[in-house]
């Protein structure tokens, strides 16, 4: 068992985060990745990595016998899996064993019993755990819906051998399950290779509480505390903190206990954490048991001093635990934010792009593999960073990552960053009462959650778009230039309506006062467009005087600083502009997109309101209709699989397929077209103009 050399068989910030903690152990280090991360931040901090396939990356980084070939070809005697991908796939960690190698995490035998939900409830009611009510194989339709009424809606459908919500669906009454029931096999097979899934009454209002263990050789097994994961949106954590502000020092003791000897029942080895709900009324229902590292492990870390990563490194190399259950103490309070490439007010919408900037806060912990210029696709999850906190009380680190939230710049693509500091600040949340449906009961679209541009935003939007700051305005001493002469400039914010917003016209003047601009702002178009008719907008005019502009570029990209002041009020917004005539500005965590306007109204070319887009790039994984099919409004007519999770894409309105674009297997991008519905009844006569 004992090694000097790990590969790390994943990519991004849990490889750095593997990587870093191998060093200071003197390990020797082996990254792998395909020619899509060539590049990436990993590959450079290993001692040496391991080409394994091509650019489709996730099947590379699927690929067992590559990986297990690379280890062979390195020299590496033992593979860290990370988290996703492989490292909750029993065949990989027996076919790691068989090749002679170690696998960093418990045994083929263990990952496979916990690893199918069914058979892991089972391996806990005989330990004496308490689960969740509900029933597993269910093959068929009419099964299901007489386990749903047996166990009583509303009823949780979960895929047997994965989680991350992934094959989650909510059912509340027998006429959604056949559909729900459809959407969960699918999903479950895209994400793990099987359909199986198991039923169980949902139990709504509770908590989700997780409690990390730690297991070695020698039959030391002890719990870490617990942490709070109940901040969900999609069955998916976007908030976890550590200790529980619901959890008191008995009830953490009792859990703690039960999950220890729920760990010595299956003989687990290695760190792991298993999952409880937990109900108004303090009772707690097993959901899952964690074979690897999750995510959220970095709190725990915060709160107990401890490097999970090395403890698994040592367990590995069949080293004893070096403290016992009274050694672990809980020290102040630590809470994670995941930031998310998603778009909240569009459902939580996975986004792409390309870093423009990437500026994290200095002084929180961060774990991340982003790097401005990088390409954030579609293959992998939506989480692009995780930012955490410490402090001596919850509401201290609870304080500090939200204004870390508003100190970290990420443009380029749109992220959660601005709820995530919403979350925080949330009275509910700030008095420690979330609970797992906090998020669903909230509408992310709403003016409560939804910023709306400030005078700072549109003013700075205007200067840059103007270009009296920026990149093209820098002189030699690399200051902004005001105009010498009057300056109007048209611009739009588009960040809160994809199908554009209000424009607005900013007149820009040079000021009798050195280093000051004077702007009115005119909000609504002069002449507004719809279809073929054209009516006057009403136009608002608001006057700014703007002074102490100041322009900090950032190195490598076309993006940096913009501090200015508007009528006395000095703010600083990070800004990116990914093109001549769009910038990307940051204000506190808030992002907005304006672009420079050139024309109005309709481009008199054919209307294209039938038409069926891709939200987002991604792979058609079915197309349910063909050329003259009858459709309703509403009707799923293709599923498009993006950043793990299924879309379906329906149809706008009632009326015949005009033209199908696409099949499945096909890769969209953004705003692709796939189909186009053409309405039976709509005239073809061209409207006249008045």
């Amino acid at each position: 068992m004992c090694f000097d050399t790990l590969l790390v068989a994943s990519r991004g910030e849990i490889a750095l985060r593997v990587l870093r903690s191998a060093h200071r152990l003197g390990l020797r280090t082996v990254a792998v990745y395909s020619d899509a991360d060539a590049r990436s931040p990993h590959v450079r901090a290993a001692d040496e990595a391991v080409r394994i396939g091509p650019a489709e990356a996730v099947r590379s980084y699927r690929d067992a016998p590559a990986l297990i070939e690379a280890c062979l070809r390195s020299g590496a005697q033992a593979i860290h899996p990370g988290y996703g991908f492989l490292s909750e796939n029993a065949a990989f960690a027996q076919g790691v064993a068989d090749a002679g190698l170690t696998f960093v995490g418990p045994s083929a035998r263990v990952i496979a019993l916990m690893g199918n939900k069914a058979q892991a409830k089972a391996a806990m009611i005989a330990a004496g755990v308490p689960t969740v009510p509900g029933e597993q194989g269910c093959t068929t339709e009419l099964q299901a819906l007489a386990a749903a009424e047996r166990i009583g809606y509303p009823i949780i459908l979960k895929a047997a051998a994965g989680g991350g919500g992934r094959g989650m669906r909510v059912v509340r009454d027998a006429a959604d399950l056949p559909g729900a029931l459809r959407q969960a096999r699918s999903e479950a097979v895209g994400a793990f290779g099987s359909d199986e899934i198991i039923i169980e009454r949902a139990i709504e209002g509770g908590r989700h509480i997780e409690i990390q263990v730690l297991c070695d050789t020698h039959g030391r097994c002890l719990h870490l505390g617990e942490r709070d994961c109940s901040t969900q949106r999609r069955f998916q954590k976007v908030i976890e903190e550590a200790p529980s502000p619901a959890v008191t020092d008995e009830l953490r003791r009792v859990m703690g206990e039960v999950a220890v000897r729920a760990c010595e029942a299956i003989g687990y080895t290695g760190a792991g954490t298993l999952e409880f709900l937990l109900d108004s009324r303090g009772r707690f229902y097993f959901m899952e048991m964690n074979t690897r590292l999750q995510v959220e492990h970095g709190v725990t870390e915060l709160v107990t001093g401890l490097d999970l990563v090395e403890q698994q490194l040592r367990i590995a190399r069949g080293e004893r635990l070096a403290l016992a259950q009274d050694d672990v103490r809980l020290r102040g309070h630590a809470i994670e934010v995941r930031l998310c490439a998603e778009d909240p007010a569009a459902g939580f919408l996975p986004q792409v792009g390309r870093v423009g900037l990437w500026r994290p806060a200095p002084d929180i912990r961060v774990d991340s593999a982003l790097e401005a210029g990088m390409e954030i696709g579609s293959a992998y999850d939506s989480m692009v960073a995780k930012l955490m906190a410490w402090g001596e009380t919850r509401d201290e680190s609870t304080s500090r990552l939200a204004r870390a939230c508003e100190r970290t710049a990420l443009l380029g693509v749109r992220t959660n960053l601005g709820l995530l500091a919403r979350c925080l600040r949330h009275p509910r949340f700030a008095a420690g009462a979330v609970t797992t449906d906090f998020l669903g009961r909230e509408d992310a679209a709403s003016p409560e959650w939804r910023a709306q541009p400030t005078s700072h935003s549109r003013t700075a939007a205007a200067v840059l778009l103007s270009g009296a700051a920026g990149p093209a305005a820098q002189d030699r001493e690399g200051l902004p230039s005001g105009p010498t002469q009057t300056r109007v400039v048209w611009l739009v914010d588009v960040t809160q309506a994809l199908d554009g917003g209000e424009p607005c016209a900013a007149e820009l003047r040079p000021s009798a006062v050195a280093g000051e601009l004077c702007m009115r702002l005119h909000s609504g178009a002069p002449m507004a467009a719809h279809g073929n008719r054209r009516a006057e907008a009403k136009v608002e005019e608001v006057a700014y005087s703007i002074g102490n502009l100041f322009w900090e570029p950032a190195a490598g990209t076309r993006g940096g600083t913009l501090g200015l002041a508007v009528n006395g009020v000095y703010r600083q917004l990070a800004c990116y502009s990914p093109q001549r005539d769009e910038w990307w500005l940051q204000d506190g965590a808030d992002t907005f997109v304006f672009r420079r306007l050139t024309r109005f109204g309709a481009d008199g070319g054919e209307s294209r309101e039938g038409s069926v887009r891709a939200p987002m790039s991604g792979r058609v994984i079915a197309v349910m209709v063909t050329e003259g099919d009858a459709v309703e409004r509403g009707q799923t007519l293709a599923v498009l699989e993006s950043m793990k999770m299924e879309m379906p894409l329906v149809a706008p309105r009632a009326g015949r397929v005009a033209r199908v674009l696409g099949q499945a297997g096909m890769q969209l991008n953004a705003g692709q077209v796939l189909v186009e519905v053409s309405a039976e009844a709509a005239s073809t006569e061209p409207e006249e103009e008045s």
